[in-house]
């Protein structure tokens, strides 16, 4: 009985250790298959990273070139633009040349019809006038003043002429007669007549136009004339006063 026991233990024993044997591969099998999952789903982690990525850069990729295809198109207009504006001013720079060629001998042509009407007009303040007259033409053969600057010098010196026919002036000056200088009292009513007095206000004389040479008036306007001269340097009130007005043959 006792040889059977022991027997009985020996293969119960046997028996174990093949089971345990079994259980440890099963185990191990267990283990290395979950090992193979997780690195499996390691690389399956690696490659979804990698397409994501890569799906991200063609997403990136695919916004750039929509973007420089934007760009390009703005690039393209903004040239279109940019060479109609060029296109534009190329125009008005052959149109500034065509100007300028027109608007020179034009404004030499003015000029010259000022001298002539400055020598012709009235001879008040004639010296300053043709000095004036004679330097804008200086100026206007000088290459280093731009054409338009030199238009507006011609416009003031007309606008300054044309001052004259609405204005009333008196003043003491110079007269030249007949080989003698005289200091006298000038009277000028615009452009319509331009007179002179002595200082001892005995003598009056206008200027013809017709003989271009001053006439004597007779004394009776001496007072009259006068009188105007006071008003023209607001040394008196305005008012009404006969003065001899200028017509072909004489005052009247």
């Amino acid at each position: 009985m006792q040889k059977f026991a022991i027997a009985v233990c020996g293969l119960t024993f046997m028996t174990g250790l093949a089971g345990a044997q079994q259980l440890e591969d099963s185990l191990e099998v267990v283990t290395d298959t979950t090992t193979s999952a997780v690195v499996s789903q390691q690389r399956v982690d690696v490659l979804s990273r990698e397409t994501r990525l890569l799906l991200e850069e063609y997403r990136s990729l695919k916004e750039s070139v929509e973007y420089e295809q934007a760009y390009t198109r703005e690039l393209e207009q903004l040239e279109v633009s940019q060479q109609q504006q060029i296109d534009s001013l190329n125009r008005q720079i052959a149109q500034s040349r065509i100007t300028r060629q027109r608007i020179v001998p034009l404004m030499r042509s003015m000029v010259d019809a000022l001298e002539s009407f400055v020598v012709l007009d009235l001879p008040f303040h004639q010296e300053e006038r043709i000095a004036a007259v004679l330097q804008l033409k200086q100026r206007l053969d000088r290459t280093d003043i731009s054409v338009s600057a030199r238009f507006r010098l011609l416009l003031e010196t007309y606008q300054i002429e044309q001052g004259y026919s609405g204005t009333v002036e008196a003043w003491r000056g110079p007269l030249n007669l007949e080989g003698e200088t005289f200091s006298v009292e000038y009277l000028r009513l615009g452009r319509v007549a331009l007179f002179y007095q002595s200082l001892d206000r005995k003598s009056s004389a206008y200027w013809d136009r017709d003989t271009q040479s001053w006439l004597t008036l007779e004394a009776e306007h001496n007072r009259s004339l006068s009188q105007a001269m006071r008003v023209a340097r607001s040394q008196t009130a305005p008012q009404l006063m006969a003065l001899p007005l200028m017509a072909q043959g004489g005052p009247r």
